[in-house]
């Protein structure tokens, strides 16, 4: 029995998981580190946004799961020792998930569908828009395990999908700028834009003045990354401007979204709770067993964390 300690700073891990792990992998029980008889033994943690002392007890630890896909607030952490493997959540019922959030607005603004609800309201039948799907291109910022499966759920409905991301490539029918020619490529040709981006030192901040600046008048923002993606204060002045035309938000900087806060007010920004996607419980435990399996047998988890790019 190999024993899997829990560290988190602000979440008891182990009472919301346990069920699941104990279903899912029961030769590896979830313990918070005060029950764990001699740290030397642990070769695996489950974490989420530890303390920065959590990892010091354990010297022989191979291995650490992120609770989430994000993984900003492990990359960096001052006690995480370089030898050891840090793996983010890989879950494909999650990106799916994520995959159908993102094509909601995408045919939402498409088709025109967020304006029916006031034409209903005035009893008013009109049609909106019926362009093929076809004529509507979509990016992708970010082609991980999330964008990859947002680009397959969009092609299957026919729209054109290009990405950005750190290394240009051809990939599941899409093609994958990458670069600062490549970023406002693809802004300036997308009339819908999808975030899903790692948040990095090159990424904090990347939607910004410029950046929304250059995108479509006739565009819209989703926001489905990290909060710190976005330039805030940059949004309402470039919604004044004309580009984008309008933006999905789902994650901010601070959340929950505080109750003043201007985007609330704008009718031009729709809000979502950090709703777009999630794991089950048994996923996750799932997940991380995966990883353990594979680290035993000497392969890299398929999450596994490349520290000097940060995802």
């Amino acid at each position: 029995m190999t024993e899997i300690v829990c560290l988190s700073a602000d979440f008891d891990l182990k009472t919301a998981f346990e069920d699941a792990f104990a279903e899912a992998l029961p030769a590896h029980p979830l313990r918070r580190p005060d029950e764990i008889a001699d740290p030397a033994s642990v070769r695996v943690a489950f974490a989420h946004a530890p303390p920065d002392n959590a990892f010091d007890p354990y010297p022989d630890l191979a291995l650490v799961c992120s609770w989430g896909a994000g993984v900003d607030r492990l990359v960096d952490h001052p006690g995480l020792r370089p030898e050891t493997t840090l793996c983010r959540m890989v879950d494909p019922g999650q990106a799916d998930m994520m995959a159908a959030f993102a094509a909601h607005y995408v045919t939402g603004w498409h088709r025109g569908m967020f304006r029916y609800p006031a034409q209903q309201a005035e009893r008013r039948w009109e049609l909106v828009n019926w362009t093929a799907n076809a004529e509507v291109p979509v990016g992708l910022l970010g082609f991980g395990n999330m964008g990859a499966a947002t680009g397959r759920a969009l092609r299957a409905l026919g729209y054109p999908v290009a990405a950005w991301a750190g290394r240009a490539r051809h990939e599941d029918g899409v093609e994958v700028l990458a670069g600062e020619d490549g970023l406002f490529r693809l802004l300036g040709q997308s009339r819908v834009v999808v975030a899903c981006l790692p948040l990095t030192p090159a990424t904090d901040g990347i939607l910004n003045a410029r950046t929304l600046g250059a995108m479509r008048d006739d565009a819209l923002l989703v926001q489905l990354g990290r909060g710190r993606h976005l330039v805030e204060e940059d949004l309402i002045p470039a919604l004044d401007a004309g580009r984008p035309a309008a933006a999905a938000l789902d994650v901010f900087r601070t959340e929950p979204l505080p109750s003043d806060h201007p985007f609330w007010a704008d009718p031009r920004i729709m809000i979502t709770p950090h709703a777009a996607s999630s794991s089950t419980d048994l996923a996750v435990a799932q997940a991380v067993g995966r990883a353990i399996a594979d680290l035993e047998a000497g392969r890299s988890p398929a999450g596994a964390v490349d520290r000097t790019r940060g995802y």
